[in-house]
């Protein structure tokens, strides 16, 4: 029988979404419930899960004692994760968390080296990944379509801060996120940069600030250049300033690439509405140099991500169980945090900042 525990907060941002994709996922029999805020989800644990509820928990501890379980899968905010995700791999179980997975790199990095010294997989919810368009552009990049990388934009904007209870969502908290919009939004992009190029963010200056007026104790707006490890150099605009979803549901998503060759634009939060560009001088592009790519998502409505979450989630529990790899690792969770770290760090001292590779 393969068991999950499910750790988290009735009131958690993506509780509900994480909730309903378990009961789709391959091969889970039963998962524990464990509810930190004294068991106000069980009820609604037991109506979603069904007949693949099981034993229910208040306390991280006593969940992970009634193991085994092939992983734990844990929602909660970025200063209450990290000791879940220690206790859990110390229990010798793989992970699957909510982004960032702590506040800081410094916080991180002692499970990403645990982790990669016992064998054990760290997933995090970047299911961008798995999206059409970004999936086609890594592609195109790898094979050398545009050549030697230039440039870059990268974009993510979404709907204001005042539309998203600042008072009570941790996501504003400085001391339970460690940060704003880039550590909660702006974090998936910063991921999709380095998977789609397939190139390390080596340096970074940032500013950042709260531009709505709102008192809120961490950044609603980022702006950031960039130089990945190859020496291509890019900007990228982060904030929420939207009004209330309009247009795209919201959301406001663009990932641009320059090369020698050409150059690859995508609208990742939006592949579903806007198309893949895609504009080459290579030779195997010569007959048609521009070419311009429409996606349809297959849904699954009540999967985190749709159908493509689904997916990302399934080839987790593949490579929990060693007939698959991983769809993201502890090294590119790491990686994103680095990335975080520089950025404040430039935020806050006017500098440009290098980042150093993990230990």
């Amino acid at each position: 029988m393969t068991r999950v525990a499910f750790i988290t907060v009735a009131d958690g941002p993506h509780t509900g979404n994480y909730l309903s994709t378990l009961p789709l996922m391959d091969g889970i029999d039963e998962v524990a419930v464990c509810d930190l805020q004294g068991g106000a989800l069980f009820d609604r644990a037991r109506d979603v899960l069904g007949e693949r509820m099981g034993k229910t928990y208040t306390d991280v501890a006593a969940c992970l004692a009634d193991g085994p379980y092939l992983f734990a899968l844990i929602s909660l905010d970025n200063k209450a994760v990290v000791p879940a995700i220690r206790a859990s791999l110390e229990a010798g179980l793989h992970v699957f968390t909510e982004k960032t997975g702590g506040r800081s790199y410094a916080e991180f990095a002692p499970m990403e080296l645990y982790a990669r010294e016992h064998d054990l997989q760290v997933g995090m919810a970047y299911l961008n990944r798995f999206r059409p368009s970004v999936l086609e552009a890594r592609k195109v990049i790898a094979e050398g379509v545009i050549g030697k990388l230039y440039g870059f934009y990268v974009q993510s904007i979404a709907t204001h801060a005042r539309g998203r209870a600042p008072e009570t969502n941790w996501t504003f908290s400085k001391e339970l996120a460690g940060g704003g919009y880039l550590i909660w939004l702006g974090c998936h992009y910063l991921d999709l940069l380095r998977y789609v190029t397939c190139r390390e963010v080596a340096r970074v200056a940032a500013m950042t600030g709260v531009v709505s007026g709102l008192p809120l104790e961490v950044e609603d707006a980022a702006g950031m250049t960039l130089q990945l490890d190859d020496g291509a150099i890019g900007t990228a605009n982060f904030g929420y300033y939207l009004d209330s979803g309009r247009p795209h549901g919201g959301k406001q998503s663009a990932i641009t690439v320059w090369g020698e060759l050409g150059w690859v634009r995508m609208y990742p939060g939006e592949d579903n509405e806007l198309p893949l560009e895609i504009y080459s001088m290579h030779p195997d592009y010569s007959a048609v140099p521009y070419r311009s790519v429409s996606y349809g998502h297959r849904t699954v409505e009540k999967a985190y991500g749709s159908a493509l979450g689904l997916d990302f989630m399934n080839m987790f529990v593949d490579a929990c169980r060693g007939t698959s790899s991983p769809p993201i690792d502890a090294g590119d969770a790491g990686a994103v945090l680095r990335i975080l770290d520089a950025t404040y760090e430039s935020a806050a001292t006017g500098r440009h900042v290098e980042i150093a590779p993990p230990a």
